[in-house]
């Protein structure tokens, strides 16, 4: 029994004797490599007034309209803004206002929901 309990004590030891892991090597650039800690390392920020760049605003639009073929509403208000900002979008002129008048928090807004109501909601928000 006291040779059980000494294998067990040995084999325990030896597993908690294994090495660090070895760390994530970022090549963000916003990442201060110089202070990695494993999985909290400091993350990029993003500043919510910043304007969004072309190929956000391309995405944002994608998903607007994403979420537009899922909606099944009958409500003219509802439809009408969905095929406004779907044309919009197919057409290039979502991705042009969007670079000119939305920000990062805009964009934000619109990703926190996958509703159509939701998003008009953002959309008012946007213009003011």
């Amino acid at each position: 029994m006291k040779t059980l309990v000494l294998a067990v004590i040995a084999l325990a030891a030896t597993a908690c004797a294994s090495t660090q892991p070895v760390g994530v090597v970022h090549t963000n650039p916003n990442v201060d490599t110089e202070h990695q800690i494993g999985a909290t390392n400091r993350q990029a920020s993003e500043q919510a007034n910043r304007p969004m760049t072309k190929d956000e605003c391309d995405q944002l639009g994608t998903y607007i309209t994403d979420v537009c073929h899922e909606t099944h509403t009958r409500q003219a208000r509802i439809d009408g803004w969905c095929s406004d900002m779907v044309a919009r979008t197919a057409a290039g002129n979502f991705s042009d206002d969007c670079v000119k008048h939305l920000t990062y928090m805009d964009s934000v807004c619109y990703r926190s929901t996958d509703n159509a109501p939701g998003m008009m909601m953002c959309d008012r928000t946007a213009e003011q």
